[in-house]
């Protein structure tokens, strides 16, 4: 049989299957040593009586002869049995490991016959004790016939395959399970992680989170995220959780001087587990891993974890690690082209409300202003984010209906006729239905079609009346009467603050909500239109909110 010999050591491994079979042997009466594959006893020898242990003491016990008798054990690699010098039965087997040789386990008996030998008299003599008293030491141990070496033998070579079948059976279930958790925790963070992965989240908040949700999972002290600007007008993001004695400059330069050129080859993971004796202590780091942010092929950032708190970097935190790489590049190319439709719709609607409003020189820049007020609002009653951007663009929109509107009425100077009147107050309708076809734009539609509606209703198109008008109408009701009240018109000059102020009081609870209302007149209004004044410029230079001509 081909064998190799155990490293010094490995017999260790195998401590709990031996200790439980020393103890299964000794209920049967049989006392084992083991011996490593240099044939030294490991551990200590146990000597099952007081007569065992005299014998030992005279150089005449079992010890020596269990040593011949494994050394013999080894070099044939197959099962043996001898008998000591006092008389002692010995049985062993080598022990294998998945073929490795490591050691041998020897087993001793007192057979009955050892008492009726007259070798017993001579080392009763030897030891210099009464026959009788020695009889009285070893008889109750002498439970078993020599004649029983054989089955003994048997039953040794199967207790040991099985004890170490069973220790091998925990150590899977042990490695399993570790596994499984380790399995368990990757899965959890990464469905944390694809959960947060909403496409109006911000890159860096969204970044953010990944770097502080790796800390615990993968047990160590900081993480960091670098992103490359896509553009020269953009900035490189970088964001950091943890303990780390490195200012967002030195990750960046560390991210791109020491990982992309020195860990990172052909876009794969890396480990660094001796940072700081290789390349210096910068920053503390003692060891480090990092994935790249891989995109359309295109490496776009990085994702690194520094010191582990117990032990090194391995496979099970590289799998971790690039599990997450893959998800945050996704997100972040997700998000750049989500980033790239908003802007091209958002100059789409600037385009379209500029064209609105060049129809009438006295309104340019009106939608603008309403859609800014719209949105001041909203974020003061305490809307969402997401809730106040959608009044934003309906405040944007809210006027679009008027490309249905003769320019022979807008521009009108003087009062206009019922029936041109009539056709102003078609604008809200048309506006819904020139939006109506566009999903992404559905739930703008509502505000823009009833932004001229009033609490009372003596509004228009439907004629709703208090709670019937939605919230979205009644915010872009208030910012187009506030933003008409303040800019020049072809019928008016722009009126005064405080008269905006009285005209706004006067119609606080019928036409204009009255809630609304002190939402907006709580604000510094001065400063709030000479911030107007240079987001959108006014046209003409015939109010105090901008000096600018339309162009």
């Amino acid at each position: 049989m081909t064998t190799t010999t155990a490293k010094p050591g490995v017999l260790l491994t195998m401590g709990r299957a031996l200790t439980q079979l020393r103890t299964q042997l000794r209920e049967i009466g049989l006392n084992l040593s083991v011996w490593d594959e240099n044939g030294r006893l490991a551990g200590k020898f146990q000597t099952p009586c007081q007569f065992c242990q005299m014998a030992q003491e005279s150089r005449a016990g079992c010890i020596e002869a269990a040593e011949s008798l494994a050394i013999k054990l080894m070099h044939d690699g197959r099962q043996a049995q001898s008998v000591s010098p006092c008389g002692c039965s010995l049985i062993g087997v080598p022990i294998y490991q998945r073929r490795r040789l490591l050691g041998a386990a020897v087993a001793c008996y007192l057979p009955r016959s050892l008492v009726e030998d007259e070798a017993f008299n001579r080392l009763c003599d030897r030891l210099k004790i009464d026959r009788q008293a020695a009889l009285g030491m070893a008889q109750p141990f002498c439970r078993h016939e020599l004649s029983q070496a054989d089955d003994f033998l048997k039953i040794l070579g199967w207790m040991l395959a099985r004890e170490q079948a069973v220790q091998t059976s925990q150590e899977e279930l042990g490695n399993l399970s570790a596994n499984l958790a380790s399995t368990y925790e990757e899965l959890g963070l990464l469905y944390a992680i694809t959960g947060s992965m909403n496409i109006n989240r911000q890159p860096r908040d969204f970044l953010q989170n990944v770097c502080s949700q790796i800390l615990e999972v993968m047990n160590i002290s900081a993480a960091a995220a670098v992103v490359h600007a896509k553009r020269p007008s953009e900035d490189e993001i970088v964001v950091v959780a943890g303990d780390m004695n490195l200012d967002a400059v030195q990750i960046k330069l560390l991210a791109d001087e020491f990982v992309a050129r020195k860990l990172i080859r052909d876009q794969d993971p890396a480990i660094e587990n001796d940072f700081g004796h290789a390349y210096g202590a910068a920053g503390n780091i003692r060891n480090l891993i990092a994935v790249p942010l891989v995109s359309d092929e295109r490496t776009i950032g990085v994702l690194m974890g520094f010191n582990k708190r117990s032990g090194d970097f391995n496979s099970v935190d590289v799998k971790l690690i690039s599990s997450l790489g893959t998800q945050t590049a996704v997100f972040l190319e997700y998000s750049r082209l989500y980033a790239d439709m908003k802007d091209l719709l958002m100059g789409v609607l600037h385009a379209m409300t500029a064209s609105i409003d060049a129809k009438d020189p006295y309104t340019c820049g009106h939608s603008q202003r309403v859609a800014i007020i719209s949105k001041r609002l909203a974020e003061a009653c305490g809307l969402s984010a997401e809730h106040a951007q959608r009044i934003y663009l309906a405040g944007l929109l809210h006027d679009v209906g008027k490309i249905g509107v003769p320019e022979s009425v807008l521009r009108k100077p003087g009062r206009l006729t019922d029936e041109e009147y009539d056709s102003v107050k078609r604008h809200p309708a048309i506006g819904a239905r020139i939006l109506g076809g566009i999903r992404q734009l559905e739930d703008v539609v509502e505000g823009i079609v009833t932004h001229h509606e009033r609490l009372d209703g003596r509004g228009y198109p439907r004629g709703l009346k208090g709670d019937q008008v939605p919230l979205e109408g009644r915010i872009l009701g208030l910012a187009d009467s506030f933003d008409a009240m303040t800019s020049d018109r072809t019928y008016r000059r722009a009126m005064s603050l405080t008269a905006v102020t009285d005209e706004i009081k006067r119609n606080a609870g019928t036409q204009l909500d009255a809630v609304l209302v002190d939402k907006l007149l709580s604000m510094d209004l001065s400063a709030f239109m000479d911030e107007l004044s240079i987001l959108v410029p006014n046209p003409l230079g015939l109010d105090a909110i901008g000096s600018k001509e339309c162009k």
